[in-house]
């Protein structure tokens, strides 16, 4: 079995030994060599040419998001952030993630608990493994499609204040973050059904998230809260740490065991929305694992006629969870990344 080669990129003593036991302890992963700045780094890349980089934000001389702009126009290659919980890790976080970081995980809490650092163990390798499969190039956003306007009624908040008779369920995880910023970007001011979605976050990074897609999109986008309730026009994203369900018509969010390994969930989520009055589209993007799929398949048991779509697996970045879909339930429509928001604009104003 030919292991994955990753270079470790940290400026703390403490965390490289950290990050190099956990891969050389792993039968899957081949640590290379670690560097102590974005500087080493870029010198260590020629001349080990990982397979896959993890990389701290943070570093003197050459900080993480400077190395990795300078890695995707020199040497384009997978690379893991380790971010801080701080607000300013999380918007730098957010900011590698658009220059094409594959993925990222929350550096641990080393003052408080070991707990942090067995969430390290347990989840890093599958990230590495996951990014090694990644697909560093993929369709252009300046390519996508945008929704047909419907008519000169359309506007910003043309349906804010109208509980929804519709419900767009979306799922994401490895790459939905710059993904989903493509989405919304185009999705127009008068989508006539709520949005909910779960993407596979920390604590600490959502509510970020979610004030980001609030600025690029048409549409309210607000990290959710116990008791929200479901309007048109508005989209509400599951804050980490959360599952976010739907009982008698609000949101509730549960800090229940994780699901697939994450909270919050995308299985738990569909699941909840099997007993809603509202009609349903779900849209699963891409990521790694199969969250989603079991969801999905009791929603088509339970709820006929909703509507089942997946980002098509060439254009996702991680094609795990669309092909899960796929599998699990029938008659999936499978749409590329570019037109996407304009299918699921038109699909939902069938139904909604």
């Amino acid at each position: 079995m030919k292991k994955v080669k990753v270079l470790v990129v940290e400026d703390s003593a403490l965390m490289r030994r950290i990050i190099g036991d956990i891969i050389r302890d792993h039968n899957e992963l081949d640590l290379l060599a670690t560097a102590r700045d974005g500087v080493d780094a870029l010198n260590k890349i020629k001349s080990y040419k990982p397979d896959v980089v993890t990389m701290d934000l943070e570093m003197p001389r050459l900080g993480g998001l400077e190395t990795l702009k300078r890695i995707m126009t020199e040497t384009p290659l997978p690379v893991i952030m380790i971010s801080s919980h701080t607000s300013v890790g999380s918007e730098s976080t957010l900011k590698a993630l658009d220059a094409g970081a594959v993925d990222f995980i929350a550096k641990p809490d080393l003052g408080s608990s070991a707990e942090s650092v067995d969430e390290l163990k347990n989840v890093l390798p599958q990230k590495i493994i996951a990014a090694s499969t990644a697909k560093v190039s993929l369709v252009s956003t300046s390519q996508i499609t945008s929704p047909e306007k419907i008519d000169d009624r359309s506007g910003p908040f043309v349906h804010r204040h109208k509980t929804a008779r519709a419900i767009l369920a979306i799922g994401a995880s490895t790459g939905g973050p710059k993904a989903l910023e493509a989405v919304f970007k185009v999705l127009p001011a008068d989508f006539p059904a709520a949005i909910l979605l779960s993407q596979h976050m920390p604590p600490g990074f959502t509510l970020s998230f979610a004030q980001r897609l609030n600025m690029i999109s048409p549409l309210q986008v607000k990290e959710a809260k116990d008791g929200d309730p479901l309007l048109a026009g508005q989209a509400l994203v599951a804050p980490g740490g959360f599952h976010m369900v739907v009982k008698k018509g609000l949101v509730h969010l549960d800090s229940g065991p994780k699901v697939n390994y994450v909270r919050p969930s995308i299985d738990v989520m569909l699941e909840s929305l099997a007993d809603c009055e509202q009609r349903l589209m779900v849209v699963i993007m891409t990521g790694m694992g199969k969250d989603g799929a079991e969801g999905a398949r009791i929603l088509k048991e339970k709820k006929p006629g909703t509507i089942f779509m997946a980002q098509s697996p060439s254009t996702s970045l991680i094609p795990s969870m669309p092909d899960a879909l796929i599998k699990n339930v029938v008659n999936v429509i499978e749409v590329p990344l570019a037109r996407l928001a304009a299918e699921a604009d038109r699909s939902i104003r069938v139904i909604a």
